[in-house]
């Protein structure tokens, strides 16, 4: 029999008959010496209960039917994509903490379905990001190499033709650097350590990162920041500030200034890196800090659109932010956050 139920009801029912006709029997042949009408009435007794037994089974297998059915409802709406709340949700009974469950565990497994799919777009994403990138140059050192491979090529040529091969594999060595650090902040692989230290060194430490560049272009990069002491990871904030800094220098003119200041509040220390620059257009100010996006005004300039991603990245990993304020051919002022207390680690 498939249900097991109904199944159980005969097996209860046939057990009660056979119970009650043994016990029927045995009144009978104990009173078999006594009136006709005490075993009448003992056999009328014994079959009411009987009968009350099996209505009493009966009304139960069929409540309990009600209620896999009504729970069988309630599982295949969820199935179906619109749950419904098959038993009231005012009453504290079993069944509507059983349904509350059930729900429950429903929303789970799709909040962890769609975050999975978040994730596989993710990686999707970024696969197909990272061989867009490479693809360039790639491309140019084939170039090069097939061009270096003529043995009627003059010496000149070659040279020039090997300082760009040489250039393009730096190109290609900074983008794998960059590529791998913004995949491993992505799937949280790098952790963070934070130790009380002065941020002024973390921030002077970036700026020498970035002065020959600055002094090749006649750039002057001034600091003014007092010496704060602040829980923080040195090489991943230094990092962050020297990608900012890098990109002030580059979309910068010659011969101007970049300033750098440290301000503290109650609760955020405030490092400023204020250029004068080409600035940003308004419809750029929020996409900027996407994952290899460029400004309209930066497409003649060279570059991936990778720094501010990953400074973005590490800043709020420590529970910091990054804020702009910019007008296009006016420069911008870039304003990282960093708590003052120790914040909380979270790369994901």
């Amino acid at each position: 029999m498939k249900n097991p139920i109904k199944k159980l009801v005969i097996i209860t029912i046939l057990l009660i008959i056979m119970v009650s006709l043994f016990f029927i029997g045995g009144i009978s042949y104990l009173l078999s010496n006594f009136n006709i009408k005490v075993i009448g009435i003992v056999s009328i007794f014994s079959i009411t209960i009987i009968g009350i037994c099996i209505t009493f089974i009966i009304l139960v297998s069929r409540n309990v039917d009600n209620t896999l059915g009504a729970l069988s409802q309630t599982i295949e709406s969820i199935i179906d994509g619109n749950p419904v709340n098959t038993f009231s949700t005012i009453e504290d009974t079993m069944l509507s903490k059983l349904q509350s469950q059930i729900l429950k565990l429903s929303d789970i497994l799709k909040s962890h379905s769609i975050k999975q799919k978040k994730e596989k777009d993710a990686i999707t994403a970024l696969i197909s990001d990272i061989s867009h990138q490479l693809k360039t140059p790639l491309a140019n050192l084939n170039i090069y190499n097939s061009l270096l491979l003529d043995e009627n090529l003059d010496c000149h040529k070659r040279v020039e033709f090997t300082k760009n091969m040489e250039n393009q594999l730096k190109k290609l060595n900074w983008l794998m650097e960059s590529l791998i650090k913004m995949s491993r902040l992505e799937a949280g692989i790098i952790k963070l350590n934070t130790e009380n230290q002065f941020i002024s060194q973390t921030v002077l430490q970036a700026i020498a990162m970035v002065s020959k560049k600055a002094e090749e272009k006649g750039i002057n990069i001034i600091f003014n920041g007092e010496e704060i002491e602040l829980v923080h990871d040195s090489k991943w904030t230094q990092e962050a500030i020297f990608n900012i800094l890098d990109n002030a220098v580059k979309y910068s003119e010659k011969n101007t200034e970049i300033s750098v200041s440290i301000i503290k509040y109650e609760l955020f220390c405030r490092v400023d890196i204020k250029d004068q620059g080409n600035g940003i257009f308004e419809s750029d100010s929020n996409k900027i800090f996407t994952r290899f996006y460029r400004g309209e005004n930066t497409k003649n300039i060279e570059g991936v659109g990778i720094g501010l991603f990953l400074a973005r990245k590490i800043i709020s990993a420590q529970g910091g932010y990054i804020k702009v304020r910019s007008t296009a051919g006016k420069g911008s002022v870039f304003s990282v956050f960093l708590p003052v207390n120790e914040p909380f680690i979270n790369i994901c």
